[in-house]
């Protein structure tokens, strides 16, 4: 619990506060984009030791490649990704999102030069991809800035003092807040933010992290809750 002395700081101060005390580099490997974007899907549910492993098999009957993925039967997809678990959704998944794909002839490229508001719409059109699936794919394989509202902001964010609402209307809140944020610190903040609660378990060992004493200064939106330790 924080105490009532905590020191208020804005996203972009937690941010260079995080930076200064991690790496965030080499988040979110993957051997080209394709294999990042198959990796957002299986990742759901499972932890990333299963997902390594089905992405190696993945690899070896489709090079990662959207258009040899379509051409494998339920049967062979299946048996590629099978270590990830939870393999009947994410075959149809991943199906669908390379049937996604095939609509702008598998040109990542072509994508990336397309507004993001549509992309992410189109997204989430697709059946088994949620709104975390698709800003990571945005983020990590359009090349497009998004804040992931994953279940680690949450858990560090109300350790800071801040209960954040839905995953919408936390994300529009938290890019209105943040200024001058590039592709690059999006990716950054997303990686320092899971990686800090892989360190410590929240939210039993905040006191026991770098971020110990501060809160964050609500950004300028109606209906929000805070904690009391960070109220004015």
């Amino acid at each position: 619990m924080q105490n009532k002395m905590a020191t208020k700081i804005t996203l972009n101060q937690l941010y260079d506060i995080m930076y200064d005390h991690m790496d965030p580099t080499g988040w979110w490997p993957g051997r080209s984009d394709w294999e990042v974007i198959w990796s957002t899907v299986l990742i759901q549910n499972t932890n990333w030791k299963n997902v390594a492993q089905a992405l190696k098999d993945l690899y070896k009957v489709s090079g990662f490649l959207p258009q040899k993925i379509l051409t494998l039967t339920d049967e062979e997809l299946t048996n590629a990704i099978k270590k990830a678990g939870f393999y009947t959704r994410k075959v149809k998944t991943i199906q669908n999102l390379a049937t996604y794909f095939q609509k702008y002839d598998f040109d990542l490229e072509l994508m990336q030069e397309m507004p993001k508001a549509k992309l992410r719409k189109e997204l989430l059109a697709i059946k088994g991809i949620g709104s975390e699936t698709a800003d990571v794919i945005l983020m990590y394989g359009l090349r497009k800035g998004e804040f992931v509202v994953d279940n680690y902001s949450y858990r560090l964010f109300e350790c800071l003092g801040w209960k954040m609402p839905k995953y919408e209307k936390a994300k529009q809140i938290i890019e209105h807040d943040l200024t001058d944020f590039t592709l690059r610190n999006y990716q950054n903040f997303h990686a320092m933010i899971d990686t800090f609660n892989q360190e410590y378990k929240l939210p039993q060992d905040f006191e026991k992290s770098f971020l110990a004493g501060y809160c964050i200064i609500p950004p300028k939106e109606k209906g929000e809750r805070f904690t009391k330790y960070c109220r004015d």
